[in-house]
């Protein structure tokens, strides 16, 4: 039995026995999206205290409990970055860091978008989120450099490649 940390309504931090840290994510479901228009990928940008940086992310964030995922990713383009989407297809799973925490991340591709409006009008009051507009070669490049990418860019990008959303050149 692991022994309890720390713990609040989002979150357990628990130790096991190889005194090895283990957050237990208490809504562990997200959501994540691919979203491209005119060879741009869409991504948001935010302070991230754990690394004390601002790193590159695709918009998503945690599926609420009873929420359907296809609508939290919509929820969470709109209230990231200000855009509309209709047709998202599902492209699978994965765990972003299986060695520390329970987080399911499900990712989804879309190109049909529509910007509605100012996105900080729509952005929950403790977020500090900026959206942007990246060409893809430039994404690309970031990541095989080893620039300050999430790791659920790449996956999120392998899963277009994979289901002939994209192509990587």
């Amino acid at each position: 039995m692991n022994r309890v940390v720390y713990r609040t309504d989002y979150y357990v931090v628990e130790e096991n026995r190889q005194k090895e840290i283990v957050v237990m994510d208490q809504i562990p479901e997200s959501a994540a999206v691919v979203a491209v228009h005119q060879g741009c990928l869409l991504l948001v940008c935010q302070h991230r205290e754990a690394v004390d940086e601002i790193t590159w992310e695709l918009p998503g964030g945690t599926v609420k409990p009873g929420e359907e995922r296809k609508l939290a990713v919509k929820r969470e383009l709109e209230e990231e970055a200000g855009v509309l989407s209709k047709d998202l297809s599902y492209m699978g799973s994965a765990y972003p860091m299986a060695s520390l925490a329970n987080r399911n991340v499900h990712f989804y591709f879309t190109d049909d978008l529509k910007v509605s409006g100012s996105q900080e009008s729509n952005q929950d009051e403790d977020e500090d989120v900026r959206a942007v507009w990246v060409p893809l070669r430039d994404v690309y490049r970031k990541i095989k450099e080893g620039g300050r990418m999430d790791a659920m860019v790449g996956h999120g990008l392998l899963l277009s490649k994979l289901y002939g959303f994209l192509a990587i050149d």
